[in-house]
């Protein structure tokens, strides 16, 4: 696995320069098979194909989490960036206002799951890109 595309990767996307089918490609050919964004703990984890696995920073201010998930919510906030209504920051924003605490993206697997604080969660499942 790459390191460096990963963190390039990760900040393109918390700068909103790239959309999610780009950060899948690209970590994906960087050799991640599934990567983790922990909201609370301000932090991703990589986990290559090789058995490899990457901690980096997530500069992203999330505020308090409720303690209530709201996976209706979450689905909202993931149709309207695949569609392109919102951007990247203003769907962080919207899924921990729904309760979401971290999530995993499964490349291999084609889903991503987030999870509430009390281990609620919505599993999203992407087509092949």
């Amino acid at each position: 696995m790459d390191t460096h595309i990963v963190e390039s990767t990760l900040k393109l996307s918390l700068a909103e320069q790239i959309t999610f089918p780009e950060v899948v490609m690209r970590l994906a050919q960087s050799g991640t098979e599934r990567y983790l964004v922990d909201i609370t703990g301000k932090r991703h984890i990589a986990w290559g194909v090789d058995g490899s696995s990457h901690v980096g920073a997530y500069d992203y201010e999330a505020g308090d989490i409720p303690l209530t998930f709201d996976a209706a919510a979450v689905k909202a906030a993931i149709t309207d960036i695949q569609q392109g209504r919102i951007k990247y920051l203003t769907f962080m924003d919207r899924i921990i206002k729904a309760g979401c605490c971290h999530y995993w993206v499964f490349i291999s697997g084609k889903q991503a799951i987030y999870f509430g604080r009390d281990g609620s969660q919505h599993i999203e499942r992407f087509p092949i890109l």
